[in-house]
């Protein structure tokens, strides 16, 4: 991962999180004299308001430091690109990158929202594995668990294994070391708990689907005579080409460059389901015949050549940006 690991807490009780969720940005809300100053980059006349808001018998010092952690934890929101935040909800972790948008500032109950947009906030890891609490490895939840509002994830090793977590990669290298074993509870036969991976889902799904075509499709005639299919290498041979075809067209369509759903996804549109789809129409199930496309693209392209369906696509795509050329 090229920037920071940082956790959120979005407002006071997250009072921000389904804002957050349902706009795909991470925000805190700052009160509007604390906004102003810190938006006019004026950090005496932020310490001037922390001074005059700070609890009988605190420090100037403690004071100072507070001051400090606010203005920097705006200009933190404000200014981040290509990093990771994480947002616990209950059981869900939540994780999503800031992209390169400009930030945005909201008014709301007369604070003023600093926000950063995201990537869409996702609960699963890139495997499409559940990220839950109750799933994380103790240690880890040792470290995640704060109650500042912006933390950065400092320590290399923890910042890693985060990563690691979020690409559902293996996390054993960890879950080795001696001190997370004991922190377990390893030795008392304590384990940690496993998710059903979505993709594990599409893929039986797709399966399915081909050896029910393979077999509807043997060149028999109903009607019309149909085109027959079949499909060349064993099944767990394609069923290991398509988790790879997951991966490696990063969970988008091969046609459209549209996000493929899965399976037991959070707002799933069956349209948009992950579909296999032979790229010689003519040819065969094989493993380098096949490509993963939205299902709707599957039903549109029916047994027309790849190429002229781009390019059938490309036409249409054309004429609805220049409706009058």
């Amino acid at each position: 991962m090229a920037g920071e690991i940082f956790i959120a807490m979005t407002g006071d009780g997250n009072e921000l999180w389904p804002d957050c969720l349902h706009r795909n940005i991470v925000a805190l809300g700052y009160d509007k004299p604390y906004f102003h100053a810190w938006n006019a980059g004026d950090r005496d006349e932020f310490l001037r308001l922390e001074m005059r808001a700070a609890q009988k018998g605190a420090t100037e010092s403690d004071v100072r430091g507070r001051a400090t952690t606010w203005f920097n934890r705006a200009t933190r929101i404000a200014e981040s690109e290509d990093d990771v935040w994480l947002h616990r909800a209950g059981n869900d972790l939540y994780w999503a990158t800031t992209t390169d948008a400009n930030p945005i500032f909201e008014e709301y109950d007369g604070k003023v929202m600093i926000a950063k947009p995201v990537t869409s906030w996702s609960r699963r890891n890139r495997r499409t594995v559940a990220l839950t609490w109750n799933s994380i490895h103790p240690k880890a939840k040792d470290y995640l668990t704060t109650q500042q509002a912006v933390l950065r994830v400092a320590d290399p090793m923890m910042k890693e294994y985060i990563g690691t977590l979020i690409d559902g990669d293996d996390l054993t290298r960890w879950h080795e070391f001696p001190d997370w074993k004991s922190r377990l509870g390893a030795d008392k036969g304590k384990s940690l708990g496993s998710n059903v991976q979505l993709s594990e889902l599409v893929l039986s799904r797709m399966m399915m689907t081909i050896r029910d075509t393979v077999r509807n499709s043997n060149g028999q005639q109903v009607l019309r005579t149909l085109k027959d299919k079949r499909l060349l290498c064993p099944e767990p041979e394609m069923k290991a080409r398509l988790a790879h075809l997951m991966i490696e067209q990063k969970a988008l369509c091969a046609i459209t460059g549209l996000p493929v759903h899965v399976d037991g996804q959070d707002n799933l549109d069956y349209d948009m389901l992950a579909s296999v789809d032979r790229i010689d129409s003519n040819g065969h199930y094989e493993p380098e015949n096949v490509q993963l496309v939205c299902r709707f693209v599957n039903f549109w392209k029916c047994s027309q050549e790849n190429g002229k369906f781009m390019e059938l696509l490309e036409k249409v795509v054309a004429a609805r940006i220049s409706p009058n050329s």
